[in-house]
């Protein structure tokens, strides 16, 4: 969507530029549909009153309505790139084509029997699809450092959800209107829904018993978690509400730094001599 509105671009003025892609940036990170229609709404009429008509024209007609789910929010817990599809078809070149290009009728054989193999490996749980995501050391570490930090979570609970208030970015604490002012969408130009909608990330946790295991099966608003399925505030929160210990690997990082790349140390010197 980017590379295509990019191209656009000359549509508008050249001051503008910038400022336009940035707030379509902000857009995407939209995290629901109510979020979107209504910050869309708010993007329209402000780049109107600046008189870029003819590019939000564009925009109308191709991105922001007939063609509008390139937001982070419009489906939860689906794929933000097609990775995975390319990983499917490095795995047909490699292992079941060898990298030969066949005849039409050849290959859809060749993908019958493709489909037959890995249905029956999925079936004799040879392969098993994945459940839930995967949490590296790194979003261990960044979710035990989280823990530890200062930040103050306010909670509410409801019938089968409970859902934490956490403030973003430097702040220690979300303010009651902060939390209020995401919730019902308080904003009422596209500078307010900048400032104002990324203030507080809201991380909803399932009510129940086992715990240790649900506790993956939540969700946070913020853009890592879309684009991860994971983020620090849901490992760090379930840290915080003794649902899950980090492995001790994540604890090896001082508070306040990075994990480099690269696996850990599995033992340090006995003696070291200066």
């Amino acid at each position: 969507m980017r590379r295509n509105v990019a191209k656009h671009i000359h549509l508008t003025d050249k001051e503008y530029r910038d400022e336009i892609m940035d707030d379509l940036d902000t857009l995407q990170l939209s995290s629901s549909n109510e979020v979107y229609e209504k910050a869309r709404d708010l993007l329209t009429k402000k780049w109107l009153s600046k008189k870029q008509k003819d590019f939000i024209d564009y925009l109308k007609q191709s991105w922001l309505t007939t063609h509008q789910n390139w937001h982070e929010g419009a489906a939860s817990k689906t794929p933000s790139t097609n990775n995975a599809l390319e990983s499917f078809n490095l795995v047909i070149k490699k292992e079941e084509t060898l990298r030969e290009r066949m005849p039409l009728a050849r290959f859809l054989e060749q993908c019958l029997m493709t489909v037959t193999k890995w249905s029956n490996e999925y079936a004799n749980n040879d392969k098993q699809f994945v459940q839930s995501p995967t949490i590296e050391l790194k979003k261990w570490t960044e979710g035990y450092h989280w823990a530890r930090g200062n930040k103050a979570v306010t909670s509410s609970i409801f019938e089968s959800v409970t859902e934490y208030y956490i403030p973003a970015g430097e702040q220690s604490k979300a303010s009651e209107e902060e939390i209020s002012s995401v919730k019902e969408m308080r904003w009422n130009t596209f500078s307010q829904f900048k400032k104002r909608a990324f203030a507080v990330w809201i991380v909803t946790l399932p009510n129940g018993v086992d715990m240790a295991f649900n506790w993956k099966e939540g969700k946070c608003t913020c853009p890592t978690f879309f684009k991860q399925f994971m983020c620090k505030h849901l490992v760090g929160l379930a840290i915080r509400l003794k649902y899950v210990k980090p492995p001790p690997a994540a604890k090896d990082v001082p508070i306040g730094e990075k994990r480099k790349r690269g696996r850990p140390n599995k033992a340090t010197k006995a003696l070291l001599n200066d």
